[in-house]
C-alpha cells in the first residue's frame, strides 16, 4: 500500500514537469518578429487562462467518520474561492457537523492559499496549503484541534459535461487522530457555470463523504 501510494505521489509530481520539458522541446525556432501590443497584451491574457475555474461559491454535505471519535459526524457547510491572474487562488471554508452518538458537535473552518497550472486542455494540477481549526462544542469541552493540511492533485474533464478529480494530501499536528496521508477522489456533473460533485476521502483516522453544489462566478 505504501509502495502504491508513493508510486502515485512520483507521477502526480512528474507529469506536469514532463508534459511541460515536452513542448519546450517541441517549439520551432522562428525568426525574430516585430510584436505590436495589441498581439502582446492578447498573448498575455491568454497565458493566464485555466481550463478550470478557481473562483467559486460552493455549499456542501459532509459526512465523516472518526476512529479518535469512534462516531459520526454530519452536516452542512460552504467554501468560497477566489482565483487571481497568475494562478494563484485564496480560499476559505466552514462546516458544521454534529455528531451522531455523542451529545455535541464539531465546526470545521480554515483558510488557505494554492497555485494551479493548466496541463493541457482538458486537464489542470493544483497544490495548496490550509490552516484549519477543528472546535468542540461545549458539551464536549470545547477543546480545538488546529493543524496545517497541504493538498495535491489535478482535475480533469472525461467528457464535455463529466469531470474526475485525483489529490494526495497530508495533515499535520493534528490532536483528534492521526491524518499523516491520505487520498482524495471524486466526480463532478455539470458545466463550466455550475457543478454537482461527489467526493470521497480515506485517511488513517477515518474516511469522508462530501456531495458539493458549485457555482463557479468567474
Amino acid at each position: 500500500m505504501k509502495t502504491a501510494c508513493l508510486s502515485l505521489m512520483l507521477v502526480l509530481l512528474v507529469m506536469p514537469l514532463a508534459k511541460r520539458a515536452d513542448a519546450q522541446s517541441q517549439v520551432p525556432v522562428q525568426p525574430q518578429q516585430t510584436v505590436t501590443p495589441q498581439n502582446n497584451q492578447s498573448s498575455q491574457s491568454q497565458s493566464g487562462q485555466d481550463v478550470f475555474s478557481y473562483s467559486y461559491l460552493q455549499v456542501n454535505r459532509l459526512s465523516e467518520w472518526s476512529d479518535y471519535f469512534n462516531d459520526r459526524s454530519k452536516g452542512n457547510g460552504i467554501k468560497f474561492s477566489y482565483g487571481f491572474d497568475g494562478g494563484v487562488y485564496l480560499f476559505g471554508q466552514w462546516n458544521r457537523l454534529d455528531f451522531q452518538t455523542l451529545d455535541g458537535r464539531h465546526d470545521l473552518s480554515g483558510i488557505g492559499i494554492g497555485a494551479h497550472q493548466e496541463y493541457s486542455d482538458s486537464t489542470s494540477f493544483f497544490i495548496d496549503l490550509e490552516f484549519l481549526r477543528d472546535r468542540l462544542s461545549g458539551s464536549l469541552g470545547g477543546t480545538a484541534d488546529n493543524y496545517w493540511r497541504v493538498t495535491y492533485g489535478f482535475h480533469t474533464h472525461m467528457t464535455e459535461y463529466l469531470a474526475f478529480t485525483g489529490a494526495i494530501f497530508t495533515e499535520r499536528n493534528t490532536d483528534f487522530g492521526r491524518r499523516p496521508f491520505g487520498e482524495r477522489l471524486g466526480l463532478s456533473i455539470g458545466n463550466n457555470t455550475l457543478a454537482l460533485g461527489i467526493f470521497g476521502e480515506h485517511t488513517a483516522n477515518g474516511n469522508r463523504a462530501e456531495a458539493a453544489l458549485t457555482w463557479y462566478y468567474k
